[in-house]
């Protein structure tokens, strides 16, 4: 008996442990610089909406975030300037069944924020750098995560517009 119990707990820490490990992740902190070169578009707009649903094989759930936009920063598409996009988020709340899935930046509806964007499939777009591509803006500042201290919105996108002139400069 005390054979088959070190065994089992053997067998279940090796289980548990295996899932652990494979369910972990690792993000790679990344440089306002950084996501300025790896985001196709860059905005400021404020949330209207939010929606959970399923994808189509119902494997996965996605909350779409529906953002109306005051002001493109950059975008890589010479095309109208959308009022209106919506960002692809993994995770949310169906019915009685909730995904979380770490790492993913979090909306709030009427929230300010700042953007920096990849073009998933028009209009869907994904949040680039995960949780680090998403900043909150209140009274002037952009905030989130990474920063460790609120910076003036005004200093924000001159230093995202010095990284975009350099990164023209090298073409």
């Amino acid at each position: 008996m005390r054979r088959k119990l070190t065994l089992s707990v053997i067998i279940f820490s090796l289980i548990t442990g295996f899932f652990t490990i494979q369910g972990s992740t690792l993000v790679v902190k990344k440089t306002v610089e950084e996501l300025t070169y790896e985001a196709d578009f860059i905005l400021i707009g404020k949330v209207k909406d939010m929606e959970s649903r399923w994808n189509k094989e119902k494997t996965l759930i996605y909350t779409y975030v529906t953002v109306s936009v005051t002001k493109y920063i950059k975008r890589i598409l010479e095309m109208e300037e959308p009022k209106e996009i919506t960002v692809k988020i993994p995770g949310g709340e169906v019915g009685d069944i909730a995904l979380k899935v770490s790492d993913t930046p979090e909306f709030m509806e009427g929230e300010e924020v700042f953007l920096f964007l990849r073009l998933e499939e028009l209009p869907i777009f994904r949040v680039a750098g995960l949780f680090q591509g998403k900043y909150t803006i209140e009274e002037g500042r952009v905030k989130n995560k990474v920063l460790e201290r609120e910076i003036p919105l005004d200093s924000f996108i001159n230093q995202i517009e010095k990284v975009m002139k350099k990164a023209k400069g090298s073409e």
